[in-house]
């Protein structure tokens, strides 16, 4: 069976979709939507989508479309999802799943309505370091969490350069998405408790209006307690586009996770110095198989819609996902931890 997929949003994640469509056995890349004719018609023409849309509305009236992969802006997913769902088709949409617990709510209802599969993509929960430490939760040898502390951070280049939409969101719902998921995935626990501070400058003096960095705290319902630290003002000298570190600690032992790891795999050349380098973690292509945890968590999506299995990321954590942003954001807003009910 081939889950014919299209393709909403043609920016920089959309070639992450394309690649993981094209080498996967289930799947074909049926069509892709974007506001940028240009965009969506380089974007088929590599990967050969044989359709190009600039309104998805219009995409969406082929019957030839199973599924949909909503890769629009951080504020921008919400009515895709909607109308997605209203045309019978199921849906992978990139994180955060909406940017308003409404919002939210309301994505999960019309895919329940319309029986149809929503998936958010918070792909770190096939991340092996995770994966490892739920494991070693899960197996006794740790003991139940306790502490978290995650930095996830990018460099400068991420808000001035590779986003050209980042003064209409943050790095709070950019990355601090991924890092709040990651913490309730490990304590398996909701947030009952935010507290976040933030400061302005670096980016605000660029023209970006928008906050440097954001700590944050977080309260969870079993007693266990999460850091979380993400910022968009790192130095562009650093090998890599960013930072992102944990240490997850628990009642017997702890588990540290880094992948700071540009250097793992590089190429030097007398001509060109610094060249090829290979993630080694996250997406990466040997011998034409996919391996990396970014192409995981779609291959996931494929598998549940092709089998009719459990998803391990569902519209329920993308919604609670987004109540602690939300709750977050609240805490900024009033200089005070803010309370998360349900």
């Amino acid at each position: 069976m081939k889950i014919k997929m299209g393709i909403i949003g043609a920016g920089l994640w959309a070639k992450t979709h394309c690649i993981t469509y094209q080498h996967s056995p289930n799947a074909e890349l049926v069509a892709v939507c974007d506001i940028i004719p240009e965009k969506a018609e380089s974007l088929a023409k590599e990967y050969g989508a044989k359709k190009v849309y600039t309104d998805y509305k219009e995409m969406l009236k082929h019957a030839d479309i199973d599924a949909v992969a909503v890769v629009t802006p951080d504020f921008a997913h919400k009515q895709p999802v909607l109308d997605a769902a209203a045309a019978g088709k199921h849906i992978l949409v990139e994180k955060p799943m909406a940017t308003s617990l409404a919002d939210a709510i309301a994505m999960n209802e019309a895919a329940k309505a319309n029986k149809v599969i929503l998936m958010p993509d918070f792909h770190n929960r096939w991340n092996p370091g995770f994966v490892t430490a739920k494991e070693s939760i899960a197996d006794g040898s740790l003991g139940d969490p306790k502490y978290i502390h995650i930095r996830h951070s990018n460099t400068k280049y991420v808000p001035f350069t590779m986003l050209n939409w980042s003064s209409k969101s943050s790095v709070l719902w950019f990355l601090g998405a991924h890092a709040c998921d990651l913490a309730r995935f490990v304590m398996e626990s909701n947030v009952v408790k935010a507290y976040t501070v933030s400061r302005k400058g670096v980016l605000q003096k660029a023209g970006i209006d928008i906050p440097d960095f954001f700590t944050s705290i977080l309260e969870f319902e079993n007693g266990g307690v999460a850091t979380i630290e993400n910022s968009w003002i790192l130095p562009d000298v650093l090998q890599s586009i960013g930072e992102f570190r944990a240490e997850i600690v628990c009642e017997k032992g702890m588990h540290n996770i880094e992948f700071n790891t540009s250097d793992a795999c590089v190429t030097y050349t007398e001509a060109k110095g610094r060249g090829r380098t290979r993630d080694l973690y996250a997406q990466n292509i040997v011998y034409g198989k996919l391996k990396g945890f970014c192409y995981d968590s779609i291959i996931h999506f494929l598998e549940c819609i092709e089998n009719g299995t459990e998803l391990i990321c569902d519209a329920v954590d993308g919604i609670e996902n987004t109540r602690t942003l939300e709750a977050m954001s609240k805490s900024l807003e009033l200089g005070q931890p803010v309370e998360i009910t349900r």
